[in-house]
């Protein structure tokens, strides 16, 4: 067994950072939020994207029977995890409705198809209407339809 040695780095971190000059935390703020608001008007660029990758493993799905859960989940999981984030809490509600749909399934009954393809268009909508923020624009929607997707899957089993 060898010694442990202790080893001291010739300079110190305090020495290598400026102790003066950089943003005040106020500026530091309004850098962080200025970056976020271009990264929002980006955002929904991103999520049609994703939004068209959905739909084409949806109707992959649909046509050959070979159903692509995973990649369907893999897409409502990215979307979910980001509309709040850019200011689509709607977008973030569905998407975790989708997941919960597909989470627990490895194939799809035609009935779990009709559930998904309404979680998919509802999605679309979202984004095709701009319904951004927890009300807003997005009103008696924004409150209403996640309640309407939660029955539509407790009544069709998913």
């Amino acid at each position: 067994m060898s010694k442990a040695s202790i080893i001291k780095p010739d300079r110190q971190l305090g020495d290598k950072v400026g102790k003066t000059g950089g943003p005040t935390p106020e500026q530091a703020i309004l850098r962080a939020l200025n970056a976020t608001e271009n990264l929002s008007e980006a955002y929904q660029g991103w999520a049609v994207d994703d939004l068209q990758d959905l739909w084409r493993a949806f109707q992959e799905s649909a046509s050959d029977e070979g159903a692509e859960v995973r990649k369907m989940f893999n897409i409502a999981h990215e979307v979910r995890g980001q509309g709040g984030s850019f200011g689509f809490p709607l977008i973030t509600s569905i998407s975790d409705s989708l997941c919960k749909v597909l989470e627990p399934r490895t194939s799809l009954t035609r009935r779990d198809m009709e559930v998904i393809r309404i979680h998919i268009l509802a999605m679309k909508a979202v984004f095709h209407q701009g319904l951004k923020g927890d009300s807003g624009n997005a009103g008696k929607v924004g409150h209403e339809l996640p309640q309407l997707l939660a029955a539509l899957r407790k009544r069709s089993g998913a």
